[in-house]
């Protein structure tokens, strides 16, 4: 077993030298100095002292919370189980289910003129449970990030894996101030040791598709570490994520008009047996799958990078953290809706089931032709308006005869150009109405005016879901000769 923990460790390294990965110290920062740090932490001591006079609790039962709340909170990183196990885990998973599309070169491009002792914090769209995965996996030859993970994971093996990957545990809605305290002192310490960081601004999934509210909570946390250390940058690094198909959007949209009630005890067993009996079988079945070729992706996922954002270059920004409460938390939303609506929504992707299903909304017949038309006009449109829109392995040849115009027909350059847009276009319908139709989302008939699709009874929620998903670049400034009427 030590030679095999061994192997493994050699290996991680030789794949961290091999890509030049920079691992900053904090990164193996261990729990023991973690918890022996907050122990004597002064700002968490006031609170322990503050609690003591609002509550009839002893100094043992302060402790003991004090002792949970870093507990949970706090990882150990590994940088075999990140770089060898998870690594491994994530490729097989993501690539099972998803082809990839990373920005070219936005990583580096992103990194340009970052100060080398800035704090980095990478804030993210939330748009499935295995962002942290996938942008983890995007990331993985050039920096190892922590990430604040809800509770949901909290389980085994889980919370061994995350914890091992680096990721810190944030309960939602919890009201304890202590736990805050404790929490807030945590993520400045690992920050202000050089940790790269990353959160997911929203605070949780989007119900409807749209991008949500963007919570403060961590951004003033980071924020306030300026406290300690005021001459300390602290830049924030924008990502968008889109996806062909979230796993859990039936889940997510049953819950748009507020939390489904919690299921009775029947229910839950009723449940349990289901996920007994369909689990294996879902498992052999895409097994079979593989083994058979037959398997077929769930589509696109999408990961872009935004213009970073250094806090001092904000109006304000290097002031934010000596302002008291009310002005402050003014400020940090002003923020926070700059990171969100502006340096991340501009690079959210725009992948083929979302401009589908906003062509499919934007209005007009739903025979083949007509929606395939529309597909183009919002596509033509997204251009129009700097929106990125990802397209895979199956457009490279287009791609590759919009780069190089002698490989293709060469009658008028516009001509040309109006030629590849309809074959770009017709891809992305069928990929698109492939993807649904499977689902059962969409179901093929027969029209008036020819062949088209139809939306299958209680699936309009699904669709406009990601519909949803890249509306907000249609709400920007409209292009010249106007843009495609959005109703998602």
């Amino acid at each position: 077993m030590r030679a095999l923990r061994r192997r493994f460790q050699q290996s991680a390294a030789d794949f961290v030298r091999r890509h030049r990965i920079q691992m900053e110290s904090a990164r193996f920062i261990d729990r023991v100095w973690i918890r022996e740090r907050l122990a004597q932490d002064p700002i968490i001591e006031g609170a322990v002292v503050q609690t003591l006079r609002d509550t009839s609790q002893t100094l043992r039962e302060v402790r003991a919370r004090v002792d949970e709340y870093v507990d949970e909170i706090a990882p150990y990183f590994s940088m075999s189980a990140y770089y060898r196990f998870g690594a491994s885990i994530a490729r097989r998973f993501v690539d099972f289910c998803f082809e990839m599309i990373v920005e070219e070169g936005g990583f580096e491009r992103q990194m340009q003129g970052i100060p080398a002792n800035a704090v980095r914090v990478y804030v993210i769209n939330h748009r499935a449970n295995m962002d942290p995965l996938i942008l983890a996996y995007s990331l993985l030859r050039h920096v190892p990030m922590s990430y604040a993970v809800g509770e949901w994971a909290l389980v085994w093996p889980l919370d061994w894996l995350f914890r091992s990957f680096g990721s810190y545990f944030v309960r939602r809605g919890e009201k304890d101030p202590l736990y805050h305290i404790v929490l807030e002192r945590f993520v400045q310490i690992i920050a202000g040791q050089g940790a790269v960081t990353g959160f997911f601004i929203e605070g949780g999934l989007s119900r409807d598709g749209a991008l949500r509210k963007p919570r403060t909570g961590l951004l003033d946390y980071i924020i306030k570490l300026r406290r300690d250390q005021p001459d300390r940058e602290i830049v924030f690094m924008p990502v968008g994520l889109n996806y062909d198909r979230v796993l859990e959007d039936r889940i997510l949209t049953r819950e748009k008009d507020g939390p489904l009630p919690k299921p009775t005890l029947f229910e839950r067993l009723f449940n349990l047996g289901g996920l007994l009996f369909w689990v294996p079988l879902l498992i052999g079945a895409n097994l079979f799958k593989v083994a058979s070729g037959s398997h077929r992706k769930f589509g696109y996922a999408a990961v872009r990078f935004g213009q970073p954002l250094p806090l001092t270059e904000w109006p304000g920004g290097a002031e934010i953290h000596a302002l008291d409460d009310g002005p402050r938390q003014e400020a940090v939303q002003a923020l926070a809706e700059e990171l969100l609506l502006h340096r991340i929504g501009r690079v959210i992707p725009a992948t083929p089931v979302p401009i589908f299903a906003t062509a499919y909304f934007a209005g007009g017949p739903t025979d083949n032709n007509s929606v395939r038309a529309r597909v183009a006009d919002v596509m033509r449109d997204l251009r129009a308006r700097g929106a990125p829109i990802a397209l895979g392995r199956a457009f490279d040849s287009i791609a590759h005869r919009r780069q190089d115009p002698e490989q293709g027909p060469s009658i008028t350059s516009e001509l040309d150009a109006s030629l590849l847009d309809a074959e770009e276009a017709e891809l992305v319908y069928l990929l698109a109405s492939f993807s649904l139709v499977r689902r059962r989302v969409l179901r093929r008939v027969v029209t008036p005016t020819g062949n088209g699709l139809d939306l299958i009874e209680g699936a309009e929620d699904i669709l406009r879901y990601y519909a949803l998903s890249i509306r907000h670049h249609f709400a920007a400034t409209e292009p010249a000769g106007g843009g495609i009427h959005v109703i998602a």
